[in-house]
């Protein structure tokens, strides 16, 4: 039998915490804890790794926390454990402008409140599914200067090794697996993200800039993904490739 995915619920509203810890726990396959603030979770965080434990698979974040901003955390969270968990947000903010900025900091998702558990339960096995989804064959791309090594999960440019979240890394080896092909915004959406979010494109955008801005030696002039204007992003090899 496979080890429960382990979630941490960062919430500080105790009626919604409660909620979700007791609606995570009713399922097989979760386990669930609960913190209402930063500074607890941090530390919750913090003594799995000292203690030699597994890292918690999936955070549940607010971003309107009393002791910080949830934003602050998620780029804490990726500049700590590059290779780190899932990170969805769960949020009354619901424009856009604070979607990008979630998303721009690293997180993977964001679910507007009010929200059904059904909805949550989806994404999450959508995001689970797709994170598990690498099969064993071997998969290694070289493309120019980039080395993508699915087998080790790494990504190398010009040999050093390049650190990238879990969705900047997957939509990479998206691109890598159909290289020199077009990828449309609504096929990129919908094999990283899911079908619920086939029209959000910014969520591509944001995503495509924070590749470029590791990857590329110009990001404003990119020689590796391409942009083909009205249709998508596709994978080069380098200026010399058109």
């Amino acid at each position: 039998m496979e080890s429960p995915v382990e979630i941490l619920i960062i919430e500080d509203d105790q009626g919604i915490g409660n909620f979700l810890q007791t609606a995570l726990r009713h399922e097989p396959q979760y386990q669930a804890q609960h913190t209402a603030t930063l500074r607890d979770a941090w530390r919750e965080m913090e003594k799995r790794q000292l203690h030699g434990g597994e890292p918690f698979a999936v955070i549940l974040l607010d971003l309107g926390l009393p002791d910080g901003n949830g934003q602050d955390f998620i780029t804490r969270v990726r500049a700590r454990y590059a290779d780190g968990p899932l990170i969805i947000v769960l949020s009354a903010r619901n424009n856009e402008a604070d979607k990008i900025q979630a998303l721009d900091a690293g997180a993977d998702d964001y679910l507007a409140k009010p929200f059904t558990i059904g909805e949550l339960l989806a994404r999450l096995r959508a995001h689970l599914r797709r994170r598990g989804s690498a099969e064993p064959a071997e998969k290694i791309w070289r493309v120019g200067g980039l080395e993508i090594d699915d087998n080790a999960h790494t990504v190398k440019k010009n040999g050093d090794e390049v650190a990238l979240t879990p969705t900047e890394y997957r939509l990479l080896c998206l691109l890598a697996a159909h290289r020199g092909s077009v990828l449309s915004h609504r096929k990129i959406l919908s094999s990283i993200w899911g079908n619920n979010n086939r029209e959000q494109a910014h969520y591509v955008r944001i995503y495509v800039k924070r590749l470029r801005e590791k990857l590329e030696d110009d990001p404003a002039a990119p020689e590796y993904i391409r942009t083909e204007q009205g249709t998508g992003y596709r994978l080069c090899g380098g200026r010399t490739e058109s």
